[in-house]
């Protein structure tokens, strides 16, 4: 079982992990079951000290840790491998989840050593050895996803399918405008007594319906009439402007005149055009879409007798993330459990 430091979003971080840990381990990467680390300092591998998913940044900036983690667990267990059966440790290799005795062919799964392993002191980083990779058997190999069985048959568990005991579900109606605010409700009294509503709760900007059910939840922010005022003079966000529009909005930026900015140049590029038999000129652009994906993000939190807060929340960042629940619910954050679900699609969206 590896605790990823890696959000799991479709772009396989799971299966990378698995793969750059089994390669020096020695274990089949599919023979892993591969969950998100809690927030801890201790999963704060990557190189420029940060932990987040994102930028394309897991395997480039963790690749060298999480080699040596591997190699640290296998060193380890061949530790216990020379306790066990009596024979000096160099005398000793592995094959996919066996610690061998080369002289003599006697092995031991990895399973059978691995309760000894762990009581054994963790090696100096700097003691272990690293594969060759002209060695490698699944690092930049195609390897089969560990999460694609499992999303390809409805059994992937996202946010949304969690329960706990006596949960309650809400749905929120956003402003039609970034900035705007709720200024009154016209059918509060009417919604609060339709079938399963709990309560009704304004939000900067939105309003939200708590219900027993989710489908309650639902239809009756839906039915809610909201009058929505315009953003204030001294708003702490930029309003979007109501007559906001893709269009226009890129017909200003192909015109607006401003700076330049000059990140890299290097050669003669004036001179290169000048001289150029053709030349192309052309301006592109994306519309905004929506992020339609499969699975919309939800969070649920449950708070439990001993005074902490377990939080089930999608994310590219836990300790960001809990440090920032922590500051908004005034708990310490010893007394925050963090789970952070399969995201589904998150390009983009799920920060």
């Amino acid at each position: 079982r590896l605790l990823s430091p890696f959000m799991e979003g479709g772009q396989g971080p799971f299966t990378a992990m698995a793969q750059i840990v089994g390669e020096e381990l020695d274990v089949d990467p599919a023979h892993f079951v591969v969950d998100s680390a809690p927030p801890g300092e201790a999963y704060v591998v990557m190189e420029n000290g940060m932990r987040i998913t994102g930028g394309s940044m897991s395997v480039r900036m963790s690749y060298p840790t999480m080699r040596r983690l591997g190699a640290l667990a296998r060193g380890m267990l061949l530790q216990a491998g020379a306790e066990h059966l009596g024979v000096p440790v160099d005398e000793l290799s592995t094959t996919p989840g066996n610690v061998v005795h080369t002289t003599t062919g006697r092995s031991v799964p990895y399973g059978e050593l691995a309760g000894r392993a762990m009581d054994l002191p963790v090696p100096d980083p700097a003691s272990v050895k690293l594969r060759d990779p002209s060695q490698f058997r699944w690092i930049g190999k195609p390897v089969r996803r560990l999460d694609a069985y499992d999303k390809s048959t409805g059994k992937a568990q996202y946010c949304i399918d969690i329960k706990v005991d006596d949960m309650l579900h809400a749905a929120v109606q956003h402003a039609p405008r970034l900035g705007m605010t709720v200024g009154s409700l016209r059918n509060e009294d009417q919604v609060k007594a339709m079938k399963g509503v709990h309560s009704v709760h304004q939000l900067p900007g939105a309003v939200a319906v708590v219900a027993e059910r989710w489908w309650h939840a639902k239809r009756a922010v839906e039915a809610m009439q909201v009058d929505w005022k315009e953003p204030a003079a001294d708003s702490k966000v930029r309003p979007m402007p109501a007559d906001f529009s893709s269009d226009a909005w890129r017909e200003h930026l192909a015109t607006v005149q401003g700076p330049s900015r000059d990140e890299e140049n290097e050669g003669d590029i004036a001179g290169a055009l000048a001289n150029a038999k053709t030349q192309v000129e052309a301006s592109y652009h994306n519309q905004y879409l929506n992020h339609a994906q499969l699975e919309p993000p939800s969070a649920l939190a449950r708070f439990n007798p001993d005074g902490s807060l377990d939080v089930w929340l999608p994310n590219q960042a836990p300790d960001m993330f809990r440090d920032d629940i922590a500051r908004r619910t005034g708990l310490e954050p010893a007394q925050i459990n963090l789970h952070s679900p399969l995201l589904g699609g998150f390009f983009g969206r799920h920060f």
